[in-house]
């Protein structure tokens, strides 16, 4: 059984209701450990109040801790539930997951299972880190893998490479945007987003639309570094249209390559190829 192989309950009691025919026990503050076999820790728990019935302890202003290695994860949530003997908690309003690299998801609620270390949720789901943030519905996270997925309805916004940082030009337009009904991959083992199905790039030197979109980071950065386009691809600038198969855009320098035989199809004044 791939369970626990410490757990360590600690009660800090302010207010306790501790009677024999009531199997509910309130708390004022609570503190829950998990440790590996090798006896470190791989995740802690606090609440601001909890309320525990037979395999259910319900909190109150939850805040958590998951750790692997180099990495920490932290999650914030306004109220919460854990189950102790699935190893499954669940956290709703204003739920807030952090990583060190300092990124950070925000939905409404979110599953958190403890064994896998993985996270999910049904509800709209916001990524962001300096710049690069997306927005779309239903969500997956998976620590071990490191990877994440949203489901449907996704758009993405990138910064600009002159100021690194996004920015609103008060008409919800920011930099760099990119659309697709979804889902959108995140895999940071391979520093990659891919886009899939009706994607769309819109940027201030033209529009891009395709069939797959994969955005690449710098490893050591973590910044975009460049935008390949697969399938169908179709660049409009101005009355200006380019099909091609692949399309490669470069963030920092600002340019598009076309590496098969692409197709350009000119408009004339009067409207003609």
């Amino acid at each position: 059984m791939r369970i626990m192989s410490f757990l360590i309950l600690v009660l800090f009691l302010s207010s306790v209701c501790l009677a024999q025919d009531e199997p509910e026990q309130e708390v004022g503050g609570f503190s829950l450990v998990q440790y590996g076999d090798s006896g470190e820790k791989k995740w802690e728990m606090k609440g601001k109040s909890a309320e525990l019935e037979d395999n259910d302890v319900k909190v109150n202003e939850i805040s958590a801790l998951s750790f692997e290695q180099d990495q920490v994860l932290k999650l914030k949530a306004k109220e919460g539930s854990f189950d102790r003997k699935e190893g499954m908690v669940h956290l709703s309003e204003n739920v807030v997951l952090k990583t060190t690299d300092g990124t950070a998801l925000r939905t409404d609620s979110l599953d958190w299972d403890t064994e896998t270390r993985s996270a999910s949720t049904d509800e709209a789901v916001n990524i962001k880190k300096a710049d690069f943030e997306v927005t779309g519905k239903g969500g997956a996270l998976d620590l071990e893998q490191e990877t994440a997925e949203i489901m449907e309805d996704v758009i993405a916004n990138i910064a600009s490479p002159e100021t690194g940082i996004l920015r609103d030009t008060g008409y919800g337009i920011r930099d760099t945007v990119i659309t697709c009904d979804g889902p959108l991959e995140l895999n940071y083992n391979t520093n990659r987003a891919t886009f899939q199905n009706n994607v769309e790039v819109k940027d201030v030197e033209g529009n891009i639309f395709a069939d797959r979109i994969d955005v690449y980071f710098n490893p050591g950065s973590k910044r975009v570094k460049c935008v390949v386009a697969r399938g169908n691809v179709r660049i409009i600038n101005g009355e200006n249209v380019t099909y091609s198969e692949k399309a490669i855009y470069l963030v920092d320098e600002g340019r598009v390559i076309l590496p098969k035989r692409p197709r350009l199809v000119i408009q004339n004044t009067n409207g003609h190829e």
